[in-house]
């Protein structure tokens, strides 16, 4: 992992030190320069906003003096924190208020879901379940409760169970370019070609230009990763919307570069993924859990006599 981060970070450096021999070396390396940089388009981290500390402050003052609340309310206000806290970084507060918004109302079933993300980036994978079970038991509006539970299915190798989920969470929305995402992924474990040939069947409506299409476009081999990154900034007004979309775009890039074998750059894009600082987006705290299930599998190799 590390020898291939300083390779590629030492890679324009290297270049533009040979450089100077000749004037066609130059011009070389000023395109291999360029096209790096190119390769990989970045947005700068998005930092926390000012609007949600105002709302912050503002739900603080709610619970700290209004204790004869309805308990639905008072549960409402700390899942509304944790939401918060969730975007601006700090797991620990989110899953606290995640957990309080529980206690104080049982049947809260968003409470349950965001609750179990936490669990699994813990690993704490049987109480996980549990969360997105009370979730589900609670509210046929949970369905993304489907997803979460196929991932740490597929993260503690249950493909077949996790399979189910997917496909139940698939179901619901089958012209969702994400959930084909998601479908493709976890099948593969399965039957990685037969994963394949359902993504390269999904038929994206007219009206539907989510940019997700293209990255199916790109795993089904219509397109080339070089044409999706030339355009997967167009529509796009604000560092944050490109932020938003980098997070994504990286995350499902580096699970199709794991399925293909390709570890090295998979690593890579899941590490380009976290560096956008979207910290409420699935795929930032999925690619942690990636890298952190990556780290172990090096790990184990290396102890492996």
């Amino acid at each position: 992992m590390r020898s291939y981060l300083l390779s590629v970070l030492c890679l324009p450096i290297l270049l533009l030190l040979t450089a100077c021999q000749t004037t066609h070396q130059k011009s070389d390396v000023n395109s291999a320069t360029n096209d790096l940089i190119n390769a990989f388009p970045v947005a700068t981290a998005v930092q926390i906003n000012y609007q949600d500390e105002v709302k912050l402050l503002r739900i603080n003052q709610l619970i700290a003096e209004q204790n004869d609340l309805p308990a639905k309310q008072l549960a409402q206000l700390f899942y509304d924190r944790g939401v918060i806290y969730d975007r601006m970084g700090l797991g620990a507060h989110s899953r606290y208020n995640f957990t309080q918004a529980i206690n104080i109302d049982p049947s809260f079933a968003p409470a349950y879901n965001s609750l179990g993300l936490y669990l699994l980036l813990g690993q704490s994978y049987d109480e996980a379940f549990d969360a997105f079970d009370s979730a589900l038991e609670l509210s046929d509006r949970m369905q993304f409760s489907y997803l979460h539970r196929a991932i740490g299915l597929y993260q503690v190798k249950r493909y077949p169970l996790a399979s189910n989920d997917i496909e139940l969470f698939y179901a619901l929305d089958k012209k969702d370019p994400y959930r084909i995402l998601w479908r493709y992924i976890i099948n593969s474990k399965i039957d990685q070609e037969k994963a394949l040939t359902g993504l390269q069947d999904a038929e994206q409506l007219s009206k539907d230009k989510r940019y997700a299409w293209s990255l199916i476009d790109v795993i089904a081999g219509r397109k080339t990763e070089m044409e999706f990154f030339e355009t997967v900034s167009y529509g796009v007004n604000t560092n944050k919307e490109l932020a938003q979309r980098l997070c994504e775009a990286y995350f499902y890039l580096a699970h199709w570069h794991k399925l293909s074998g390709n570890l090295n750059k998979a690593i890579y894009y899941f590490k380009l993924s976290t560096s956008t600082n979207i910290h409420d987006f699935i795929e930032y705290k999925y690619s942690l859990i990636e890298l952190a299930s990556i780290q172990l599998m090096l790990q184990a190799k290396l102890d492996t006599p």
